[in-house]
Formats: C-alpha cells, structure tokens, sequence
C-alpha cells in the first residue's frame, strides 16, 4: 500500500518516564501496535446502536464482542477485562483487550480513569512495547461526555499505572516496563482538537505535580 493509504495521521501529546503519548486517527481494529485496548459498556445508550471504532472491532473480530456480552460471557461490567491474544488477521494489532465501563447512565471521570490504569498495567504485564486506547464512549451513543475532563483523567490513570509499575522494577520486584509508545485513538475529523486538549492536559498534570 501506498503511504497515504497505510499511514494515518498521528500528533504528539508528550513524553513522560520513556514513553510518549500521541493521538493517532484509527479505530481500537487497525491500531498498528503490540496491544490495542477498546473499552465496552454493558449496552448501548438507549435508542444507540454500536458504532465507529468499537464496531469495526467487532466485524472485525466475527462479531464475537456483542455475541459473547449478548451470551453472558462478557458482560462490559466496570473493570471487567476480556484478553485476545490471536487476533484474526483483520486486526492490526498482535493482542487486543476490551475492558468493561459498565452502565453508560453511571459513568463518570473516575470510571475513566481505572479504565485508563487497567490499560497501561496490562499492556505492561503483556510485555508491550506500543500501546493504543479507545475509550469507545462515542460509539455506544454516549455522548454527553464534557464534564468527564477525558484527557485529564485518562492521561492521569495512565501516568499513574506506569509509575507504579516502574516503582516495583526500581524495587527489584519485577522487570522494567518495555513499553515506549501510547496512542490514544480518535476519529480523524477530531485529530487536531484531541491533541490540542491532550497536549494541554498532559502539561497541566505535570505542572500539579
């Protein structure tokens, strides 16, 4: 394929303890990394249908994400992982895991942020050295999300699960993380802003510190 054809658009957010954080305009299905994260509700918004990345995954994946949480196997409740480690070869990625986020009328920043932390801990304890996260909220119709400061929270959870990991490799307790890369996902209308408010979310969480 040509460059255009197999190269999206990707847009720096910043770098912190040797990993740096972009934005890349492709779905949880075409991430071209060693571990894309999508994020899944117990259902959809009401009068929602799934949508974007998150059912491009599925297609993807043989329609096993909604068959599997419509069987009772994988009921998207908060925190609730679901790990693929031999992707069919329409997805990019080498594994993917879908954490649950659980009631789409409940959910909040914090929700979030534990989505966030349980992506980068188990990208890590996967042995990662590129990651990609979807929050997937916009694809179950959820899309009254502007008081959940997104950027914020994610980018908090995330930074704080890689330094926890890093504090147990400075420990002795296990190995370095590998992992140098994080994307976050976003819709190729929405680069520009996404990194614009990533950027400056990244920014405003190491002035707090």
């Amino acid at each position: 394929m040509t460059e255009t054809q197999s190269t999206p658009a990707r847009l720096p957010i910043g770098s912190a303890d040797g990993v740096a954080f972009d934005v890349v305009a492709w779905g949880p299905a075409h991430a071209d990394v060693d571990f894309s994260v999508a994020c899944m509700f117990e259902h959809e918004v009401a009068g929602a249908a799934i949508a974007g990345g998150l059912l491009e995954l599925d297609e993807a994946l043989g329609k096993q994400l909604t068959r599997l949480r419509t069987d009772g196997f994988f009921g998207g409740q908060p925190m609730e992982t679901l790990l693929i480690t031999r992707p069919p070869a329409g997805v990019t990625a080498r594994a993917v895991l879908v954490i649950g986020l659980g009631e789409p009328a409940t959910l909040d920043g914090e929700r979030l942020r534990q989505a966030a932390r349980v992506a980068m801990r188990e990208a890590i304890r996967y042995g990662a050295r590129s990651m990609a996260f979807a929050p997937s909220v916009l694809d179950a119709g959820h899309t009254n999300n502007a008081g959940l400061n997104m950027q914020e929270v994610m980018l908090d959870g995330m930074l704080s699960a890689l330094r926890t990991e890093l504090a147990l490799a400075a420990a002795g307790l296990t190995a370095r993380p590998a992992l140098q890369q994080c994307t976050f996902d976003v819709g190729a209308p929405r680069l520009a802003g996404a990194a614009e408010s990533f950027a400056a979310a990244f920014e405003g969480l190491f002035e707090a510190d």
